[in-house]
């Protein structure tokens, strides 16, 4: 069943005296883009989530976001960097002797440096201790994305369906109507002739069919409606398969354009140039739902 690219995921794990919140945001694009928000103490984990993301989803883009908090009373301890502190401070003081300023250093100056304060929690949890809750938080957000996907997806392929079976009862149209064209042609020229010269006897049976056959020749749209019929079921195909198709979807649906388009120029007839058009309708509803297809 074929999926939508459009869905919203949510997982929640409590484990190690925090709770972890994954939400995940999926949108329509031609491949596949993710877009992480991480806490930093997990930004050496993005390789990682990329990986678990990329193992359930093909194409779209995802928007993740992940926060916690630490349960119950929880209180952080603080330490100075002290190596950090010194760098800082021989930075600084090189900084003052190169502008040939002459001020003081003060507290504030080394406060702007954020990284001189960590906390011990950051020391003491250890980085594969919180790969195993959130892992398990992105999977379960992930379940339900895909669940929301596939509801989605189902919805759109009845609808997708529906107008490929307008475009088979207008084919059909086509069909019927190209049939009669030769035969509707000969009495229109029969009785053309017969108007502009009434005296000039009966009219050469033979060379009229010639120019008959060969019209029909330069009518014929079978060949145009079988590769039609043909793009149709591959896409009706492509609608009850698993995995990503939206992008094949695309081409098909390119190609049945150029079809639709070679037999409007071909027929020459009115009823035959309603039913192009009613087709060509189709095709673009079809295209504008295909863009949110997996």
């Amino acid at each position: 069943m074929i999926k939508s690219m459009t869905a919203y995921g949510r997982g929640e794990v409590e484990a190690l005296g925090q709770k972890w919140v994954v939400e995940l945001r999926s949108l329509n694009h031609r491949f596949l883009e993710l877009s992480l928000n991480l806490p930093k103490r997990l930004w050496a984990l993005e390789d990682q989530v990329r990986k678990l993301i990329k193992n359930r989803i093909n194409r779209g883009r995802v928007e993740m976001q992940i926060t916690w908090d630490s349960l119950g009373e929880k209180s952080l301890t603080l330490r100075l960097d002290q190596n950090l502190v010194r760098e800082v401070r021989s930075l600084l003081t090189g900084l003052l002797a190169a502008g040939e300023i002459q001020e003081p250093l003060r507290l504030d100056h080394f406060l702007r440096f954020s990284d001189l304060l960590v906390t011990k929690e950051g020391e003491t949890q250890e980085l594969e201790e919180s790969w195993e809750p959130v892992s398990q938080a992105i999977s379960q957000a992930l379940e339900i994305l895909d669940g929301m996907r596939l509801t989605e997806g189902a919805a759109l392929a009845a609808d997708l369906a529906a107008h490929l079976e307008v475009m088979r009862r207008e084919a059909g149209r086509i069909a019927a109507q190209a049939a009669l064209i030769p035969e509707l042609w000969r009495e229109k020229v029969t009785a053309r002739l017969a108007e502009i010269l009434p005296e000039a006897g009966p009219l050469d049976e033979g060379r009229l069919a010639q120019e008959v056959a060969l019209l029909a020749e330069r009518r014929d749209v079978s060949e145009e409606l079988a590769r039609l019929e043909s793009h149709v079921s591959q896409f009706q195909q492509a609608l009850e398969s698993q995995g990503a198709v939206g992008r094949k979807m695309e081409f098909l649906l390119q190609e049945m354009l150029r079809e639709v388009n070679t037999i409007g120029s071909k027929a020459g007839d009115l009823l035959i140039s309603q039913a192009v058009l009613e087709i060509k309708g189709t095709l673009e509803r079809l295209r504008e739902q295909v863009q949110n297809i997996e």
